[in-house]
């Protein structure tokens, strides 16, 4: 055992040594899945017309974007670093390098320049493990200043949906009170309180013992008074939440000042 454990400590040393020379991947070190880049270069194909275009993906690890060949009409489609994605795409509208660029979807507004922001959103699951909301920017689509893209969207997440299945989700009739039904109403303002005497716990429903299921941390069987009161307090708690969701937009509502609206009169001028 002394050896065993002699032998084990050694091992671990080396590792430990050679993880001192590996390469440390950053936030910008994501990967782009390739089912997901297929997804969106076959998108592209069907908007915008790429026969006889090379395709370029410049961005690697430990290359300079700067430094790549762009032969004419080539088109830039990759997932370039985010850290540096203005600079990437001032560079290329610069230089007339046409690109389709995978963005960071809750920043894409912020770079005042020429091109075309794709907006879409979905959650896109990198090699690196990262989980990133996503968005695309283009100098592919003329003048347009923003789009949105519902159809990548659905593409997308359909793709996720396959690569890693969402749990099912159960709904349980009026008489079974869950944990999660209480817990609703706590966060959404309701008080209630159930009697002991009109409850029965309860682990499964008998619908549930063909396919071997059961209630996620067990239930009760309520009177038919009792569930009546939680339905109702069920609908009272999704009509505060409504409610408060209202509030805070109202809240947020931001006005247009007299100099915004003489900016918008010269818009709608011309």
């Amino acid at each position: 055992m002394k050896g065993g454990g002699q032998m084990k400590k050694r091992q671990d040393d080396y590792e430990a040594f050679v993880a001192k020379f590996e390469r440390k991947r950053t936030s910008d070190d994501c990967y782009t899945p390739p089912e997901v880049y297929d997804i969106v270069l076959g998108w592209l194909g069907e908007q915008v017309d790429l026969r006889g275009a090379q395709i370029v993906r410049p961005f690697w690890p430990d290359t300079d974007y700067k430094q790549m060949e762009y032969p004419p009409e080539c088109v830039v489609v990759d997932n370039p670093p985010f850290s540096i994605f203005a600079e990437i795409v001032r560079w290329y509208l610069e230089r007339g390098v046409r690109f389709f660029l995978f963005a960071p979807h809750k920043t894409i507004f912020g770079l005042d320049a020429p091109y075309t922001r794709l907006i879409c959103g979905a959650d896109v699951i990198y090699e690196n493990g990262a989980n990133v909301a996503t968005s695309f920017a283009s100098n592919l689509f003329e003048d347009t200043l923003a789009m949105s893209v519902p159809d990548l969207y659905e593409r997308l997440k359909a793709a996720e949906y396959k690569k890693k299945p969402l749990p099912p989700r159960y709904s349980y009739p009026s008489h079974v009170l869950t944990f999660s039904d209480l817990a609703r109403c706590s966060v959404h303002g309701v008080a209630i309180s159930i009697p002991r005497s009109e409850a029965a716990f309860v682990r499964r429903l008998d619908s549930q013992r063909p396919s071997g299921k059961a209630i996620y941390g067990s239930g009760f069987l309520l009177s038919d008074r009792q569930a009546a009161r939680m339905e109702a307090a069920l609908l009272e708690a999704d009509r505060h939440k409504a409610e408060k969701a209202a509030q805070e937009i109202e809240a947020h509502a931001w006005a247009i000042s007299d100099r915004e609206r003489e900016i918008i009169a010269q818009l709608s001028a011309g």
